[in-house]
């Protein structure tokens, strides 16, 4: 599975489903993590692409999950850029 996938089923699916799913990716949300991240997916833009990942959406997601595990999330997404 993909980063974008994996933004794609913790969008779609239950709160123990994407748990369960981000588990298979590695990661490990608890549930307060999970529904503190789904909003913050929709401001994902493709042109982060290019333009990098603002530091803004970056301080949000620290503020979502912390910091140890928004450093190992986005390990993962460079790492699934490359």
């Amino acid at each position: 599975m993909d980063f974008a996938q994996l933004v794609n089923e913790v969008k779609s699916k239950s709160d123990d489903e994407a748990i369960i799913i981000a588990k298979q990716y590695g990661i490990d949300f608890s549930k307060t993590e999970i529904r503190a991240l789904r909003p913050l997916l929709d401001e994902i833009s493709f042109h982060w692409l290019f333009t990098g990942i603002p530091e803004t959406f970056i301080t949000k997601i620290r503020g979502a999950i912390g910091d140890k595990k928004t450093d190992v999330l986005f390990k993962k997404y460079l790492d699934s850029i490359k």
